[in-house]
């Protein structure tokens, strides 16, 4: 009988050193608890390559962190300056996306604009802050 009540002691305390590891602060940012179908960084993305105006501002406005990457590490402002869209450009720049955040392929907006030998481009990104 005392095997039993110490085993189900044991049992219970590495379940319980289970639970606190599991709840241990994650590596990743939480740009948002509500996400769903309609409101999640791939919709946002996706708005930002496809030059959706109104649903980027949408996103901006429901405090989506302009930042949030795909698997690839590519921000909206990256696929803004892929598709030439000054107009989402520079809303998102104004809404404090960082314009040096690089893809996991060493890509940022900058190098986009530069490979397009984009003046306008270059411009606006540099006078936001952005970096080789």
């Amino acid at each position: 009988m005392k095997r039993i009540v110490w085993l189900i002691l044991f049992l219970i305390v590495i379940a319980g050193s289970a639970l606190i590891i599991d709840n241990s602060p994650k590596e990743h940012i939480t740009y948002n608890d509500q996400y769903d179908d309609v409101f999640n960084p791939k919709e946002f993305l996706k708005a930002a390559r496809d030059g959706d105006l109104i649903k980027v501002e949408f996103f901006i406005v429901h405090n989506i962190n302009p930042n949030v990457t795909n698997t690839d590490g590519r921000t909206a402002l990256y696929y803004a300056a892929l598709e030439k869209n000054y107009e989402i450009g520079n809303l998102l720049l104004d809404n404090n996306a960082d314009p040096n955040i690089k893809d996991y392929y060493e890509g940022s907006p900058l190098t986009i604009a530069k490979g397009y030998n984009d003046q306008k481009l270059i411009e606006i990104l540099v006078n936001k802050g952005a970096i080789d």
